[in-house]
C-alpha cells in the first residue's frame, strides 16, 4: 500500500488547511516515510500537524525542480528535521530562475540561505538512479512538445539571462504491486516527455498512476498557451501510450485544462487539493 497525502496545493478540500500556489505531497510506501516538494513556505508543516503527520520521521525528500512554490519551505523542513536527505538536480544552484510577465520581473528561484544545508543534499546526476522501488529519472526526453507557459520562463547567471531549459527538473516514481506511481511537479518538460522518460528506462514496467501539474495554464495576455485541439492530443496520447493509467492534477493545471482533459479521460483524470489523501497498491 502506498498513501500519498496532499499537504499544499493550489486549493483546498479541508477548511481547517491552508493553501497557496504550490504543491507538496507527503507519501508512505512500506520502507520509507517521503516528503516530494515543500509549496512556497511552511503553510505544509502546519497543516501536516493538523492532519498527525509527524515530519520529523521523513527520510527522503524529493524535489522536483527549482522554483519556489515546490522548494520555498525546504528551509522550514530542514529546521524541523535533522535526518532526511534531499534529493535533487544539482541544476537547482547553477543558475537563478525568473519569470517575466508583461515586462515585470519577479525571481522565482531558490533563496540563497538553502546552501548553507548542502551537506543534506543528493546531487542526481547521473540519467537514473534508483533506491529500493523508488526511482529517480534527471534526464528528461524531448519528443513531444514542451508546454506553451515555459515561454516566459528564464533563468540568470553572471547578469547572463537565457531562456530556461529545465534541466533542474527530475522525475519521481514509486514501483508498488500493481504498476509505478508516477510524480511530477509541474511537468514543465511535459507530461508526455514525462511518461516517454519512465517508460523508456523502465520498459518492462506499467504506469499505473500519475500525480502532479501539467502546466497547462489558464489563457492570458502574456503568452500563448496551448488550444484545445493540442490538450485533446495531449489527453489522447496519454491515454495511447499508458494503455488507461489514473492522473491525479492540479495546481498548474488550470481550471480550464482540466475540462478539457477530462473530456477525453473522463473519470481517470481527478483533482488534487491540500487535504485529500490517495491510497493505491
Amino acid at each position: 500500500m502506498v498513501k500519498i497525502t496532499t499537504l499544499i496545493e493550489n486549493n483546498s478540500s479541508n477548511v481547517n488547511l491552508k493553501s497557496e500556489h504550490g504543491l507538496s505531497l507527503y507519501i508512505e510506501t512500506d520502507e520509507h516515510k517521503i516528503l516530494f516538494d515543500t509549496g512556497q513556505s511552511n503553510l505544509f508543516i502546519q497543516n501536516a500537524k493538523k492532519l498527525n503527520i509527524n515530519l520529523q520521521e521523513i527520510d527522503i525528500v524529493v524535489i522536483s525542480h527549482g522554483h519556489y512554490d515546490h522548494l520555498g519551505g525546504l528551509i522550514s523542513f530542514l529546521k524541523l528535521n535533522q535526518k532526511a536527505k534531499i534529493f535533487l538536480k544539482k541544476e537547482i544552484f547553477d543558475y537563478q530562475y525568473f519569470a517575466i510577465r508583461n515586462g515585470t520581473k519577479k525571481h522565482i528561484g531558490y533563496s540563497t540561505d538553502l546552501l548553507d544545508y548542502k551537506d543534506r543534499f543528493v546531487f542526481l546526476e547521473s540519467a537514473f538512479h534508483s533506491i529500493d522501488n523508488l526511482y529517480f529519472f534527471a534526464n528528461i526526453d524531448k519528443i513531444y512538445a514542451l508546454p506553451k507557459g515555459n515561454e516566459i520562463l528564464f533563468k540568470q547567471k553572471d547578469n547572463k539571462q537565457f531562456k530556461d531549459d529545465f534541466q533542474h527538473e527530475l522525475i519521481f516514481a514509486i514501483n508498488s504491486i500493481n504498476g509505478l506511481i508516477v510524480f511530477c511537479g509541474c511537468a514543465h518538460n511535459g507530461i508526455l516527455n514525462t511518461v516517454s522518460t519512465v517508460q523508456r528506462f523502465l520498459i518492462n514496467k506499467t504506469i499505473k498512476t500519475i500525480i502532479g501539474g501539467f502546466h497547462l495554464i489558464d489563457n492570458n495576455d502574456f503568452v500563448e498557451t496551448e488550444t484545445e485541439n493540442e490538450i485533446k492530443f495531449i489527453a489522447t496520447e496519454l491515454n495511447r501510450i499508458t494503455n488507461g493509467a489514473t492522473y491525479y492534477t492540479g495546481h498548474c493545471t488550470s481550471e480550464s485544462a482540466f475540462c478539457i482533459l477530462s473530456s477525453v479521460l473522463k473519470t481517470d483524470l481527478q483533482k488534487i487539493e491540500t487535504g485529500e489523501i490517495i491510497k493505491t497498491t
